[in-house]
């Protein structure tokens, strides 16, 4: 077995903390560089739940122990998105 090989496993290590820190890290440089807030809005609440579909359909691959660690994950990542989409909901809407 070659352990140089990138198997889907891997690629999602290695790529899901890299979207969501770039995603992240570009929704404060839109902030403050003056993007509607309605684009920066529209984006958390579109992109992170396709990221999530995607994820599934291309990268997931494995048996049952490693579809409930996958599971897990994603758990996470949805509260994540849960909690941004709060987070700049509170701040962008207005109260009244």
């Amino acid at each position: 077995m070659n352990n140089n090989k990138w198997s889907r496993q891997k690629i999602r290590r290695v790529l899901t903390p890299a979207v969501w820190t770039l995603g992240l890290l570009y929704t404060a440089r839109s902030h403050f560089t003056g993007c509607p807030r309605e684009v920066i809005l529209g984006a958390w609440f579109l992109a992170p739940p396709v990221w999530l579909m995607l994820e599934n359909w291309f990268l997931f691959e494995g048996g049952k122990e490693e579809w409930d660690r996958f599971k897990y994950w994603q758990w996470h990542q949805r509260n994540l998105w849960l909690g941004v989409a709060a987070a700049l909901a509170a701040a962008y809407l207005p109260l009244g």
